[in-house]
Formats: structure tokens, sequence, C-alpha cells
């Protein structure tokens, strides 16, 4: 009878590892730079699982060497760590934010240990509008002091001919 619980805590003990195994499900991913220069790693990539439309899990990674898949440029997340099991077919998207804007990639989930989600560039971030109002006001002072200086300089011109004469 003790041989016998024995047995079956041990066979317990062996199945559990590879139940909890299957709901284990990698997702990996690139982002390439911004055209800007701007680098991917340090920026937050949250993923959203849904199905059928429905959200049911948010998880989140930092891209790069400090995230979970310790290399520049990439991200990582085990599907094993949402509360409700994933089933091949969910759509993982995945927001990538380094400032604004962000950049999105979505996947469909398969049976496969691990999915990689699509490359994408990470987009530039977005000049602001009173950056970009103030370098138009300080160029329309660069023409204005420019010309100022072209009429000085041709009045001086003109006053130095008539002194001639």
């Amino acid at each position: 009878m003790k041989r016998g619980m024995l047995l079956g805590v041990l066979i317990l003990f062996m199945i559990l590892p590879l139940a909890s195994a299957s709901l284990q499900h990698g997702i990996i991913g690139y982002v390439q730079s911004a055209e800007d220069g701007t680098t991917s790693n340090g920026a937050i990539v949250t993923f959203t699982v849904s199905r059928n439309n429905v959200p049911y899990c948010t998880l989140t990674d930092i891209i790069g060497e400090n995230g979970n898949s310790k290399q520049s440029n990439w991200y990582a997340q085990d599907l094993g760590n949402c509360e409700k099991d994933w089933i091949p077919g969910d759509v993982v998207y995945a927001e990538i934010n380094r400032g604004s804007p962000i950049t999105t990639v979505s996947y469909v989930l398969t049976s496969n240990g691990s999915d990689q989600m699509p490359s994408v560039k990470l987009n530039p971030p977005r000049i602001s509008f009173w950056i970009m109002v103030l370098g138009m006001v300080i160029i329309v002072l660069f023409v204005e002091v420019l010309i100022l200086l072209l009429i000085r300089r041709k009045k001086l011109k003109d006053e130095n001919n008539l002194e001639k004469k």
C-alpha cells in the first residue's frame, strides 16, 4: 500500500513539470534602431494577448541586455506567465515604446514551442511642436537679419558712390 502511494506521488511529481511546461510559450522579437539612430535598447515592450479580439493578458519586457532576452535589440516573454492559458490562434500584440510614436507589431500564435514576432524598425521620436516653432522663428529671424545687413551694405555703398562724385 505504501509502495503504491509512494509510486503514485513519484509519478505525480514527474508529470506536474511536464503539464506546466506545456503552458510555456516563448515569444521573441527583434527591433532595429530608428532611422535617426535612436536605439531600441531600453524601450518598453507591452504584450497584449487576445482571443477573438478580447484581450486576456498583458505582459511587459525591456528590449536589450536589461530585458528577458539579454540580447541587444531583442525582446522575449513567456506566455506561461499569463493567468489564462493561451491557445494556438490567439493573437499577440506588441507595443514598443521609446517615446512617441509607439511602434506596433502583431502575431498569431502557433503550436510551436516558441514564436518569433515579425522584425520591425523603431519609429523615431517626433519633434515636438514647440521645438519646430522655435526652429522656424530662428530661421525667420536669421533671414531678416541677413536682409537688413544686405540693405545696410547697399546703402553704405550708395553713400560712398555719392561722395566720390
